[in-house]
């Protein structure tokens, strides 16, 4: 969980059970006839201001951490796409497992792809990332009209994965498991690939 949101979280909690024993002091000496009237107002008044606080920073902690969920993504790689005389040399980056792959795909556009695993709606609330696994490039025309394509493997799908993208939505802790990918044209620019909850992000370097 967003570190923020834990503290303002506990600043809730512990104003809460504050007021809590300011309540039950309240009803104590009330019930024993040991407080004035003007001692009452005034302690039920911190009462009230102790509960007003708390409630903000419990509020204010879950609404910082949806948010948090919300825009959370992560950058997983980069891409270097060239188009050339023999197609488009592509030079991708995998910043997690530290590999780099140099290849070359027919088209005018590329496409990376891969797979993602959503988890339940509590699990991501609670900061679980998504689950993916890029898979493979594609080259891509803009207007297809039967014209040939190439691809390169980055690594297989295999068995786990094709396990997940059928019964994954049947086990429990999973919303859905699913294929994505982003496409774009050959530039002089590098992209940054990233992962969010929903799929792949690519943005330029420059941005």
């Amino acid at each position: 969980m967003d570190k923020f949101a834990v503290i303002t979280g506990i600043a809730g909690i512990i104003l809460l059970f504050i007021s809590l024993c300011i309540l039950i002091s309240l009803i104590v000496r009330i019930a024993r006839r040991k407080m004035r009237i003007k001692r009452f107002i005034t302690s039920f008044i911190i009462f009230l201001l102790a509960v007003a606080f708390s409630i903000s920073f419990i509020y204010l902690s879950l609404f910082i951490q949806t948010f948090a969920r919300y825009t959370h993504e992560e950058r997983i790689a980069s891409v270097y796409a060239e188009e050339t005389d023999k197609g488009i040399h592509v030079y991708f980056v995998d910043e997690k497992r530290n590999l780099e792959y140099t290849f070359t795909l027919t088209g005018n556009q590329w496409m990376v792809e891969g797979c993602i695993l959503r988890w339940s709606v509590l699990l991501r609330w609670l900061g679980a990332d998504s689950y993916y696994k890029v898979t493979r490039f594609r080259g891509r025309w803009e207007l297809a009209e039967g014209k040939q394509t190439t691809e390169y493997e980055i690594q297989p799908q295999g068995r786990l994965w094709k396990f997940l993208l059928k019964h994954g939505e049947s086990i429990p802790f999973i919303d859905t498991a699913y294929g994505i990918g982003a496409f774009q044209y050959p530039d002089t620019k590098t992209y940054y690939l990233y992962i969010n909850d929903t799929g792949f992000i690519l943005r330029k370097k420059n941005k």
